[in-house]
């Protein structure tokens, strides 16, 4: 064995022991009593239950469009990352339907992102289809799908003839993240998503798979009506490709026989209706991502999963029918509250008539945890929403959580109620402008570290005292009701001085000052009392949570990783080969040393 070899067996070995660790730790029970619910908040009128339990690093879940009525008819499938595909049945039992479904297995120890992305059914046949990555025998990850046959109609617990679909992909490199994707079935068709495998040219070129949009028969064939098909006795890529010019399509959802994707891009996520044969301009830029876009979401959201909630669908209301849904997946190694719209389930009113968005997209449920989740499928279920994360939550577990109708309903936390101070920043906007917790926008300053200590600079100085008493001769409004609040700033010092200044800032911005261009938010008293102690680093601001060695590797490795949105999991080979290299040399320098003596 070369040492090169050994130092890298070592490194994943050791790397991988210690996600293991960790992740087991993650199983016991927190010291302070645990209720899920405070992971996520909903809007008015919505209320949440686990609906099911017990997965392992899930990527991807499918309703049945027409579940059996017996207890054991599957009711939905649920994809995990790592190579199997479990059904869920109306007892809400969970079941393996496939096991091994990579054509080469990944060992246990394996944390990298591919594997099952996307699962699609055809119930008159009985067929699952199901798209995956993986890494083949030259160690170069490549694209594949696969076909199941099961019952007709209602499905069935365990599939059976396997029908493999690897050839077209087999000269085509994929990418951890932005590999193959969703897939839909449509008139005897299936339409399958593949991202652009980390080579930006090829979403260009119709001479290979990678950034577009497929489209096979049932039986993985090329249908000779594909718009670039090429009736030359041979199947290439050109013969299967509906549509090109995409980045990361990660959500495809098929209505009527009009196709959606959701798209991730670098710094810019979007939405279309998907056209046969059109070009959709991805060349590697942001600005390709926003050339044809019935709507950009700027800054990325990490958007993945998609699915449409019928228009008579009477389980929800009415605001809700005729929507998208769709779940963001946030940023790579966040902890805690993001951005509104990272994490959440967002609601898409798209005018089918006008192709054009109807309204701005709005979020029904928002992570808003201490820790690390990624939201990253969500389907519409008989009775409700259904969304699923991949990680665990703090008691280890992770599961699929329904999202139903309920005005009654008294569930803890809704969105636009909570008075933590990321949820304000969030609600009031803070962060289109401003940079805090380093998220946020360039117009204005970072609100991070060196607030304080600009703040007092800059009330210390003499012309700071001038200038309000220039704003105390003005008559008009704001600047006669804000009097006395400048004349106790000046009465104050140090922090207390900049933290009154800060709270009344973010009132009225111009208040000591008519020149200032920062709009008027209307945030409460109380509210710019919380956002200022928080601003300032006081201790009245909530304190981080507290992780563990082995928390902190795996949220580390996490945000090394330049995009991490689908199917995520975490391993970096290259970390683990360095350190398995410095045990590598430890132990040869062990070895000489003894030989030395």
């Amino acid at each position: 064995m070369k040492l090169s070899h050994l130092a890298f067996s070592i490194g994943a070995t050791t790397i991988a022991a210690l996600l293991t660790t960790s992740l087991a730790s993650a199983q016991t029970p927190p010291a302070e009593p645990f209720d899920w619910r405070d992971d996520w908040e909903l809007a008015d009128g919505l209320n949440m239950e686990i609906d099911s339990e017990g997965f392992n690093f899930p990527s991807h879940m499918l309703f049945v469009d027409k579940p059996g009525p017996a207890p054991k008819d599957p009711l939905y499938f649920v994809l995990e990352l790592k190579g199997k595909i479990k059904v869920v049945t109306n007892d809400r039992s969970v079941h393996t339907f496939a096991s091994d479904v990579l054509p080469i297995p990944q060992g246990p120890n394996s944390f990298d992102q591919v594997g099952l992305t996307g699962v699609c059914l055809e119930p008159e046949n009985g067929y699952v289809f199901v798209s995956f990555a993986y890494l083949d025998e030259t160690q170069i990850y490549r694209n594949g799908m696969a076909r199941y046959t099961t019952t007709p109609g209602t499905f069935g617990l365990e599939g059976s003839d396997r029908l493999e679909f690897l050839d077209v992909f087999r000269t085509e490199r994929s990418a951890t993240a932005h590999q193959i994707g969703p897939c839909q079935v449509r008139d005897g068709h299936v339409y399958t998503a593949v991202g652009y495998g980390d080579e930006k040219a090829q979403a260009q070129n119709l001479h290979t798979t990678l950034g577009s949009i497929i489209r096979t028969d049932l039986d993985f064939n090329a249908p000779d009506d594909n718009p670039f098909f090429e009736d030359d006795g041979k199947a290439t890529a050109i013969d299967y490709i509906w549509a090109y010019g995409f980045r990361n399509p990660f959500g495809l959802k098929m209505v009527g026989d009009r196709l959606f994707a959701t798209e991730n891009g670098g710094d810019v996520d979007r939405f279309n209706e998907i056209e046969e044969g059109e070009n959709y301009l991805w060349n590697g830029t942001d600005w390709g991502i926003g050339a044809r876009a019935s709507q950009i979401f700027a800054p990325a959201v990490g958007l993945v999963h998609l699915d449409y909630i019928d228009d008579d669908n009477e389980v929800f209301p009415e605001d809700f029918r005729g929507n998208f849904v769709t779940v963001s997946s946030g940023t790579p190694g966040e902890l805690g509250r993001s951005v509104d719209g990272k994490r959440s389930l967002l609601l898409l009113n798209y005018d089918f008539d006008t192709k054009q968005m109807a309204g701005v997209p709005r979020a029904i449920l928002n992570y808003r945890g201490s820790g690390m989740q990624i939201p990253v499928s969500v389907g519409v279920g008989p009775d409700g929403l259904y969304f699923l994360p991949i990680l665990p939550n703090a008691r280890g577990v992770v599961a699929v959580f329904k999202v139903s109708i309920d005005a009654n309903a008294d569930y803890p936390h809704r969105i636009g109620s909570d008075e933590a101070p990321l949820a304000l920043i969030n609600r009031y906007g803070c962060r289109q402008c401003h940079k805090i917790a380093g998220a946020g926008g360039s117009f204005g300053p970072a609100l991070d570290d060196g607030l304080r200590d600009r703040l007092i600079a800059s009330l210390n100085e003499p012309a700071y005292a001038a200038r309000s008493a220039e704003v105390d001769k003005l008559t008009g409004e704001p600047f006669v009701n804000f009097g006395d609040a400048r004349q106790n700033i000046l009465a104050a010092n140090g922090d207390e001085r900049a933290r009154r200044w800060l709270t009344t800032y973010l009132q009225e911005p111009t208040f000591d000052n008519p020149k200032n261009r920062m709009p008027r938010l209307d945030v409460t008293a109380a509210h710019a009392a919380i956002i200022g102690e928080h601003l300032m680093g006081r201790a009245a601001v909530t304190q981080e949570p507290e992780f563990g060695t082995l928390d902190k590797i795996r949220f580390f490795m996490a945000a090394q990783i330049p995009e991490l949105r689908y199917r995520h999991m975490i391993l970096s080979f290259g970390i683990g080969g360095l350190l398995g290299g410095a045990v590598l040399l430890i132990l040869v320098g062990m070895f000489r040393r003894r030989r030395a003596a």
